[in-house]
């Protein structure tokens, strides 16, 4: 399961980077390649917060005899968090807001911490 979500999570981050290109350049009504992908994004946030969900229920007894309840809520929460800046994005972009730069920047930061957060729990690449 640990695989589906890691896939999962890299297809969201490339279809979200596409779709916003997508908006920048043409933020038009009749963008429907614009908006088919963004509805195929959202399917993968779906799959991002089901998979991630299995791969948390799935390890409970590690992770509470490692101690780490903490330490993976926060990354639960960062995980909700990201998807939803990158959502707000998306969207201000489609109504042409002036946030939608400001959200971008939020956006990037929370996933670069999730990353970081995730890779250095003890299901991560980068656990000691």
């Amino acid at each position: 399961m640990l695989h589906l979500h890691l896939t999962a999570i890299i297809v969201a981050v490339i279809l979200f980077i596409a779709v916003y290109g997508m908006y920048k350049k043409n933020n038009t009504r009749d963008n429907k390649a614009a908006f088919i992908t963004h509805m195929v994004l959202r399917v993968f946030y779906l799959i991002v917060l089901f998979s991630g969900l299995m791969v948390y229920v799935g390890n409970m007894e590690g992770i509470s005899n490692s101690g780490g309840h903490m330490t993976y809520g926060i990354k639960v929460l960062l995980g909700i968090l990201t998807i939803g800046f990158m959502e707000m994005a998306i969207v201000r972009l489609k109504k042409n807001s002036a946030k939608a730069t400001v959200l971008m920047v939020i956006c990037l930061a929370v996933i670069i911490a999730t990353v970081i957060m995730g890779a250095t729990l003890p299901l991560g690449m980068l656990s000691f």
